[in-house]
């Protein structure tokens, strides 16, 4: 086929410098597939994660510089009909100041699986996603070809020449980082004979590399991956192959290498092929930003966010750009043009590189025919933009495909999520069946080997028996502590267990009662005691005189009037605690009391014998 003639010739950048633009007011960032872990009014650092990748088909988000967060929420987005998305807002407060960038010290020893998830949490993109998808790294087959693609044949487009030009050892570093990791049987660099200057660049790194370089001479779109894999992948590869963008990978190389994430890219700003600017910009600066650097103005041309086919219009300067964002197009503006209807003529059928029919592709997207746009085979469509660009009618053909493609992939993407869900799902049902499992087992393990350990015991008892002397120890001083409590048991007052509450209640109270009556008898037979001591004291000395008489009287001598005198004064006594002690006292007290009185009379008729000794 050869190149239309509506497609300008390839410019290389050659010589050009590379621009830096000056650091932005507001940075707007775009967060696919990824949520905020950010505050609004927090202060942020260069490199410090903002947004992590919450999905599959998500990258996480980097500050490219040192700021505030000023607005979290939906912003337009540079996509086609600059549809409201999730976004964030940074202002930049001009310090610059960057966390440290630890770099993976051990990535050899990573996975294809390992290494595609350390890129996505690094915020490296490919075409569509991460550049590795999670799906196909946790497959780990054998890879047979790596296509590191830097095909730019599309009108305008110098970023990816300029890329080459200015880091080829980089980009060379990446790409023998990624052999190391992914091991595939061969790994090509394919570019596009118009590149000279990057074609220069990478030849003398190309020797005793794990790489080799591809130069393709084919017309525009050979830079598709799939044209790329039909154009270089040898019969037994085709089935095992991967094509990776050349900016994907040095961003990958920066990533794992120098622990730096993705917070910029080179974009081209162009008014046409010979009057471009490549500029590195950070990611979420404004377009305006980006065309007052080229000195251009946004008020005088059509902004065109893409190449000069698949390119589509911006509505407002002030749209942050993302990692996709190669070229910028700044068009003299124009009338708007009228669609017309299809008059049949076949140009687009001619010119489409993926030999489909277009216009019934576009009969059945534009009615939202989902099912038959799929059988007319739309997945086939590498949405080149030709079939729009030789459209006498000027249908938007591009613009129906790509929306159609777009809903296509979230409803894929929707059915890999709940798919996922429900291998979870399953998953844990069956982790939880096979803990209870497992559970039972161990439980039914220990009753066997607690059965084996008593049938053990029960069939060699001497073996584990202690001496009968230690045995009869025992024996002996369990005899006495059961004897012990139980006379400790029959000392407590026997109040049967099957009273109930109030007989219980009463049987305490009784018990009460007699102990406050015992205390009162213990203190009326002090009481008593004192008493007849005193008087013992008080009738002495009438007694001594009634002892004269007494020793005057015939036939009774001095031992038989000392005991006279002691009955007597046990007699008082024993009369005197009959009438203080209560009727309830029992007959140990009343012994008690009577012994102490003999013992005071004993020392009463003592003192007067002594007495009449003298």
């Amino acid at each position: 086929m050869s190149r239309p003639s509506i497609l300008p010739a390839h410019t290389d950048p050659g010589s050009q410098p590379l621009l830096t633009p000056p650091l932005p007011a507001q940075l707007r960032l775009w967060l696919q597939g990824a949520s905020c872990c950010v505050e609004v009014g927090q202060r942020v650092l260069k490199h410090q994660l903002l947004a992590e990748a919450d999905s599959e088909f998500g990258v996480a988000v980097h500050a490219p510089t040192s700021g505030h967060i000023r607005a979290i929420g939906p912003l337009p987005q540079a996509l086609p009909d600059a549809p409201l998305l999730d976004g964030l807002q940074l202002q930049p407060d001009g310090l610059d100041e960057a966390l440290s960038l630890p770099a993976e010290s051990n990535w050899p020893a990573l996975s294809a699986l390992a290494l595609a998830m350390r890129l996505q949490d690094m915020g490296v993109m490919g075409q569509h996603g991460p550049l590795l998808p999670l799906a196909w790294a946790a497959k780990a087959s054998p890879l047979a070809l790596l296509i590191i693609n830097a095909v730019e044949n599309e009108p305008f487009l110098q970023a990816d020449s300029m890329l080459l030009c200015e880091q080829a050892a980089a980009v060379a570093e990446a790409m023998a980082m990624l052999g190391r990791i992914l091991q595939p049987a061969r790994l090509v660099l394919a570019i596009q004979q118009e590149q000279g200057a990057a074609i220069n660049a990478l030849r003398s790194l190309a020797a005793d590399q794990c790489w080799q370089l591809e130069v393709i001479q084919a017309p525009y779109p050979a830079g598709d991956d799939a044209q790329l894999l039909r154009a270089l992948a040898r019969p037994e590869e085709s089935g095992n192959s991967l094509c990776l963008p050349v900016a994907g990978v040095h961003a990958a190389g920066r990533a794992i290498l120098h622990g730096e994430p993705c917070v910029s890219r080179i974009v081209t700003v162009s008014t046409a092929p010979k009057q471009s600017h490549n500029m590195r910009a950070l990611l979420g600066s404004p377009v305006s930003d980006l065309l007052a650097c080229a000195g251009l103005s946004s008020q005088q041309h059509a902004l065109v966010h893409g190449g000069g086919l698949r390119g589509f219009a911006l509505p407002d300067a002030t749209i942050g750009i993302h990692q996709h964002s190669h070229c910028l197009l700044a068009l003299p503006k124009q009338p708007a043009l009228t669609a017309q209807p299809c008059i049949r003529c076949g140009d687009c059928a001619s010119i489409c590189p993926s030999q489909l029919q277009p216009q019934e592709l576009y009969w059945h997207c534009s009615r939202q025919e989902l099912a038959q746009a799929q059988h007319w085979r739309l997945a086939d469509c590498s949405q080149c933009g030709l079939c729009s660009a030789v459209c006498p009618s000027q249908l938007p053909l591009l613009d129906s495909f790509r929306l159609a493609s777009q809903q296509l992939l979230l409803a894929e993407q929707q059915q890999c999520a709940a798919d996922a869900a429900r291998q979870r799902h399953r998953f844990r049902q069956f982790r939880l069946e096979r803990d209870k499992q497992e559970k039972a087992q161990r439980l039914a393990e220990r009753a066997a080997q607690q059965a084996a350990k008593l049938a053990q015991q029960a069939a060699a008892p001497t073996s584990h028996t202690e001496p009968a002397a230690t045995a009869a120890d025992k024996q002996a001083a369990i005899a006495a502590a059961m004897a012990r409590a139980a006379e400790r048991q029959q000392q407590r007052p026997a109040v049967a267990p099957s009273v109930n509450s109030s007989e219980r209640e009463a049987a305490i109270a009784a018990n009460r009662q007699a102990a406050i009556e015992a205390a009162m008898a213990r203190a009326a037979a002090r009481k008593a005691a004192q008493e007849a001591a005193k008087a013992a004291a008080a009738d002495a000395p009438d007694m001594a005189k009634d002892k004269d008489e007494d020793q005057n009287k015939p036939g009774l001598n001095q031992q038989q009037q000392a005991l006279i005198q002691a009955a007597m004064h046990r007699a008082n006594a024993q009369k005197t605690a009959a009438s203080s002690s209560p009727a309830s006292l029992d007959q140990d007290k009343k012994a008690l009391i009577a012994a102490a009185m003999a013992r005071a009379a004993a020392h009463k008729a003592a003192g007067d014998e002594t007495e009449q000794d003298k």
